[in-house]
């Protein structure tokens, strides 16, 4: 009897042992588990922002690019071809006015083609955007718009002072200047507006047309989706938010959201 009870005691001891060993073990494997599991999320969640990072650092690498190039062209411009133009015009003013109406003409085209280049000159410069100021900049890409698409613009904007960094003026006129190339080679518009309006923390500007508009799911097929695109990556380089609204027969209507820090 007593070694029965004895048994008894000990298989009780061996199994209550066993049993928290048990539990230690369990709870070691779920502890280890939990960490390797955290562990693994914290390098996705770094692989991912280092991910961001490269983009990020690629689009700005290809849009200092293209703005150090946008300066090559503007001096170019005003450098060579605009010299070029002024000393033709200069030319023809030396011919008597009665040699022919043609000269008074051509006179007047090189002085057109002379005003258009040099305000070309100036919205590709980006240091001129930055003195001027983005709405100012807007107002003159839209005038050289209206002068040479023929197309009728309105430029609306209650405050010029844009609370934006100069980087971003930059990089949002850009966006603006691809709208309206994307507008004029491809809406068939007849009338553009851009809406500019700001809050205490957000920039907001629409570029509304009343142009032939476009299917948005073919967007990818079309020439002016690589514009869009464009636009797009752009907007991701400042954390801008895009969206583009297209009716058929009704025009487009293309909006963004900069954040103003």
């Amino acid at each position: 009897m007593i070694f029965n009870n004895i048994v008894t005691s000990s298989t009780w001891y061996i199994v209550i042992v066993a049993t928290i060993v048990i539990f230690f073990f369990i709870m070691f494997f779920y502890l280890l588990v939990m960490q390797i599991r955290r562990r693994r999320a914290l390098y996705e969640k770094e692989m991912a922002e280092l991910k961001v990072q490269y983009e990020q650092a690629i689009l700005t690498s290809q849009i200092e690019i293209q703005e150090q190039m946008f300066r090559n062209i503007s001096q170019e411009i005003h450098d060579n071809i605009g010299q070029v133009l002024s000393l033709a015009k200069l030319n023809l003013n030396t011919i008597p006015a009665h040699v022919s109406e043609q000269v008074a003409l051509s006179e007047e085209l090189l002085g057109k083609a002379i005003t258009d280049l040099r305000d070309l000159s100036k919205s590709m410069h980006p240091e001129k955007i930055a003195d001027i100021g983005l709405v100012n900049a807007i107002q003159q890409e839209l005038n050289l718009v209206q002068r040479v698409a023929k197309i009728q613009t309105v430029l609306d904007c209650d405050d010029d002072d844009i609370l934006l960094t100069n980087e971003k003026c930059i990089i949002v006129f850009r966006m603006i200047q691809e709208s309206l190339n994307n507008i004029v080679k491809h809406a068939k518009a007849k009338f553009i507006e851009v809406i500019i309006a700001k809050t205490a923390d957000k920039t907001l500007i629409t570029i509304k047309d009343d142009g032939v508009g476009f299917d948005i799911e073919k967007l990818n097929n079309l020439e002016s989706g690589i514009g869009l695109k464009s636009i797009q990556q752009r907007c991701k380089l400042i954390n801008a938010s895009f969206h583009i609204n297209s009716v058929f027969g009704e025009g487009t209507n293309i909006q963004l959201t900069i954040l103003n820090t």
